[in-house]
């Protein structure tokens, strides 16, 4: 199963959720597999399951039975999956795309996906290459509280 996460702002992020409904009619994916939360989207998918929010242990019962997570790059959509050992393609909110108020989603990711921890893309093509490279991909053992990915994550806030 695969578990599409656009998190719980009040900002759209419609960009994945057609890119995941485009890959579903391209039969690159299976809708069937598919279970989405979509947050304060108006975008309706057509070909896989969705549901606005729900409560936290409802969602991480999703989590821990998904193969894959795709997920917008915060860290609270994230963190759960990878200490359970799932695989994850982080998909930053972008604000050219009135998908946040600025672009820290970006370097987010690049804290994830440099430390080894996840996939990441921007695009439909970048997220077929994403998915192409999960099976032979090995995430690094996510270690809660490690001090290196705090220290990141805190000199990030304290820069913003």
């Amino acid at each position: 199963m695969i578990l599409v996460c656009v998190g719980a702002s009040e900002y759209k992020m419609d960009r994945l959720l057609t890119i995941i409904d485009e890959l579903c009619d391209e039969q690159i994916l299976d809708g069937k597999q598919i279970v989405a939360q979509i947050g304060s989207t108006s975008y309706s998918p057509r070909n896989f399951k969705s549901f606005k929010l729900i409560g936290r242990d409802e969602f991480q019962t999703y989590i821990e039975q998904a193969d894959l997570v795709i997920t917008h790059a915060g860290t609270g959509s994230v963190i759960p999956p990878l200490k359970l050992g799932k695989k994850v393609i982080v998909f930053p909110r972008l604000k050219k795309y009135k998908e946040h108020l600025d672009d820290h989603q970006l370097e987010l990711r690049d804290v994830f996906t440099n430390s080894g921890y996840t996939l990441s893309a921007e695009n439909k093509e970048e997220l077929l290459e994403a998915l192409s490279s999960v099976p032979s991909f090995i995430p690094k053992t996510f270690v809660s509280n490690n001090k290196k990915i705090n220290d990141m994550v805190i000199d990030f806030i304290e820069r913003s």
